[in-house]
């Protein structure tokens, strides 16, 4: 054995082992005696793997059994869901759902006489009469730029209206007070001065007539009743949003079919557009046509 200085003054002095020292060795230093050789390593034989093998399987019985054992409870826990399963399962199947109609069912089934003929809004105070062709039809929108009762109007050329009896103003046909002119195209309203009423007057001749100076009506503040393509709200109401949006919806091109079917056929419905070659657009005028000589 031997011994190092201290390399620097942090350091621990160094020592080392020398292979001739038997002292050192046996006392747990020598790891190559012979008390540390093992020379029994034998295979082992088809008998000794036998056994073993059959000892593993009676584990694994064992381990089995002792897992069955222990998973009785849960099949019990089990078979009582599926029974619970079971009986739900017969509740839901006793329950009747009806089915909802679709818009277009509803909108055409148990209408009254007064629902429009556009999109089936049917609320009095809503609704108007072509005196002309008896039809009823809203002020509503709709997916077009007027009201359906002025695109009826217009489209069918009338220009007389009547409103509905349980509407706010009643069973009224919309006249000029002063010479009865029911062309709702040129009849508006002035309000009185002294009461809280309005008169309705056309506005060629009677608005403009000298005699309304001498009387409590102010000629200056004559108003169409048709604005904005629809009719006054306070003369005829405008359905909300919502209503419009659960009505049929019903398209500018739509109603141009329809209003032509009408002229055939009074009593058409919008269903009708949906049979076969009632949308089929009529063959293009040529600008030339050719005769060709055999």
């Amino acid at each position: 054995m031997s011994s190092v200085d201290a390399y620097g003054p942090s350091s621990q002095t160094l020592t080392f082992l020398d292979a001739e020292d038997s002292d050192l060795l046996a006392a747990g230093g020598d790891t190559q005696a012979s008390e540390y050789e093992f020379t029994d390593f034998t295979v082992p034989s088809q008998t000794q793997t036998q056994t073993q093998t059959q000892h593993s399987q009676a584990s694994q019985v064992e381990v089995g059994d002792h897992s069955q054992t222990q998973d009785g409870p849960g099949e019990d826990a089990v078979g009582g869901l599926q029974e619970s399963i079971h009986v739900a399962t017969q509740g839901v199947a006793d329950l009747c759902f009806e089915e909802e109609e679709d818009e277009d069912g509803f909108y055409t089934k148990d209408l009254p006489e007064h629902a429009c003929r556009y999109c089936g809004i049917h609320d009095p105070n809503c609704v108007v009469m072509c005196n002309s062709t008896r039809k009823w039809f809203c002020n509503g929108r709709g997916n077009t730029s007027g009201s359906h009762i002025i695109n009826h109007l217009v489209r069918a050329k009338c220009k007389e209206v009547t409103l509905h009896r349980d509407g706010q103003l009643g069973d009224s046909v919309l006249e000029c007070y002063n010479c009865g002119c029911r062309n709702v195209f040129l009849l508006g309203y002035i309000p009185a001065k002294a009461d809280s009423v309005v008169v309705l007057l056309c506005r060629q001749p009677c608005a403009n007539q000298s005699s309304l100076k001498d009387m409590s009506w102010d000629a200056s503040q004559w108003s169409p009743l048709i604005q904005d393509r629809c009719f006054l709200n306070w003369l005829v109401k405008i359905p909300s949003e919502e209503e419009q949006m659960r009505a049929r919806q019903i398209t500018a091109q739509q109603i141009n079919k329809l209003e032509e079917l009408w002229k055939e056929n009074g009593d058409a419905t919008i269903e009708d557009l949906e049979k076969p070659g009632v949308d089929e657009e009529p063959q293009a005028v040529l600008l030339r046509y050719f005769h060709i000589k055999k």
